[in-house]
């Protein structure tokens, strides 16, 4: 790698640190924790997609294309990483439920709107909550899914044991555990895009990965606008995506079918238009910090 290239991306890095540095310091967390993330990160990298073909990758050659020590590289892959950092979380359950309260036939009515199903019910296969999670959420119990669905309100009480869902999405509370997995998962995958889409060979390659912004920034008085419009036009695709992806067969793991992890996702940035990164003297500088 030409230096030209290592210096234009560890820049590039600076920039994309900011934001997740912001969150870490916000929240207590170090840079000699961070720092064990961040190794951990590299051997694991190292190990998986840089093995010469036909050979087992080995820890002196993970020390080598780390710059870690040896004895670093044995440490790290002695702890069980994934139990340490992993986290418990239902986000991936409670969309699916969402998901399926908006798309199901048996949960829709007329055009597609969603039905309002009492909690429980006596009558075998009756359409209710209980029987809409068992469907879509494996072992998460129906109240303790209710319980939450309620409190963020996606979904209201509109008679006794009656419930009407609201929205689609779910998002949870800041710090929340499924707070914490949606920001690896988000920043994971768009960074992976960008990955894939810097290592394309030709025009047309890649994966879909776009961005419109007005080149001279937008008047901070129009921001409520657009951010309504935005709101408004990109759920309404997300939507249709999401119907579009419902109405396809599942993939039968027993008949050799290969499930890939895919989707799209949308979001909004903003910042001012100045926000550039300036060097450590210089921020001290502006601080008037020694």
């Amino acid at each position: 790698m030409s230096e030209s290239v290592k210096t234009g991306l560890l820049a590039a890095y600076v920039k994309l640190l900011r934001p997740l540095v912001r969150i870490l310091l916000r929240h207590g967390v170090t840079y000699a924790e961070f720092s064990e993330v961040v190794k951990t990160s590299f051997v694991t990298s190292a190990a998986k997609e840089f093995r010469v073909p036909g050979k087992k990758m080995s820890k002196a050659r993970i020390a080598i294309v780390t710059g870690l020590t040896r004895k670093e590289v044995q440490r790290l892959s002695s702890i069980d990483q994934e139990e340490q950092f992993k986290l418990k979380t239902n986000l991936n359950r409670i969309t699916r439920v969402l998901s399926g309260w908006h798309t199901d036939p048996d949960y829709t009515g007329p055009y597609g709107v969603p039905l309002e199903i009492r909690y429980d019910s006596d009558i075998p296969n009756d359409v209710t909550f209980v029987r809409l999670v068992q469907q879509y959420s494996g072992d998460m119990t129906p109240r303790a899914m209710l319980d939450e669905l309620l409190r963020v309100k996606s979904v209201i009480e509109t008679d006794h044991n009656w419930f009407k869902v609201l929205r689609r999405t779910y998002v949870p509370e800041a710090l929340a555990p499924d707070a914490l997995e949606r920001l690896g998962i988000g920043v994971h995958d768009y960074v992976q895009t960008m990955e894939v889409n810097m290592q394309k060979t030709r025009p047309g390659a890649g994966l879909f990965e776009r961005f419109v912004a007005p080149e001279m920034g937008l008047r901070e008085k129009d921001l409520p606008e657009f951010d309504e419009y935005i709101r408004e036009r990109c759920q309404a695709l997300l939507e249709e995506i999401d119907n579009w992806l419902s109405k396809k067969e599942l993939p039968d793991l027993e008949k050799g079918d290969k499930a890939l992890r895919t989707g799209i996702g949308i979001f909004h940035f903003v910042s001012e238009k100045d926000d550039e990164v300036k060097n450590i003297r210089e921020l001290l500088e502006d601080r008037s910090l020694p």
